[in-house]
């Protein structure tokens, strides 16, 4: 049986969901995983529900899927700014407590201070990185929040082929022991 792996990420937002899908499936299945996609559980909208009760069958949808996983692959890729779809990073967290290894990956090497660099003017005072508003901007020289680094086991990896690569191996390195669901 092949460990099954939850894709968390923002490709259900894309023109062609299922394309994708398929992709990473593919590149799963070519590493000997089973990739599970959020929309392999599609949730119809029923007559006449109010879309808070769509929207939250959805999510009770999607977290079964995590419930039912080994390991989670995450695509952390900047979403709409320069941070991941919160979405996924609340995927990322659910999996974490559930004690699911996590497996991030970004198609954008750039730090996060380099990337909200390149959305808004940024600038140091006293050594500190600070938005338009004042605010900090973290700078510890990662492509994410640092929240989300240590969750994700081996780090962010470049792409979503080397996590899934680094995901088989740390499945295989563990003589494909179970996790507890």
């Amino acid at each position: 049986m092949r460990p099954r792996v939850y894709l968390a990420g923002p490709e259900v937002f894309l023109p062609d969901p299922p394309a994708a899908a398929a992709r990473l499936q593919r590149l799963c299945a070519d590493h000997g995983l089973e990739g599970v996609f959020p929309l392999d559980q599609a949730v119809a909208p029923r007559d006449g529900e109010p879309p808070s009760g769509h929207a939250a069958r959805i999510r009770a949808a999607n977290l079964d899927l995590i419930r039912g996983a080994d390991l989670v692959i995450a695509n952390v890729t900047p979403f709409r700014g320069p941070s991941p779809d919160d979405g996924t990073v609340y995927e990322m967290g659910f999996a974490t407590a559930l004690g699911r290894p996590v497996f991030a990956y970004s198609d954008d090497p750039r730090s996060l201070l380099e990337r909200t660099r390149s959305l808004m003017p940024v600038s140091e005072r006293d050594g500190v990185w600070r938005d338009g508003q004042g605010m900090m901007v973290e700078e510890f020289g990662l492509p994410v929040n640092l929240m989300l680094v240590d969750p994700a086991t081996g780090g962010v990896h470049a792409g979503a082929e080397a996590a899934i690569g680094a995901a088989a191996a740390w499945w295989r390195d563990r003589a494909g022991a179970p996790q507890p669901r």
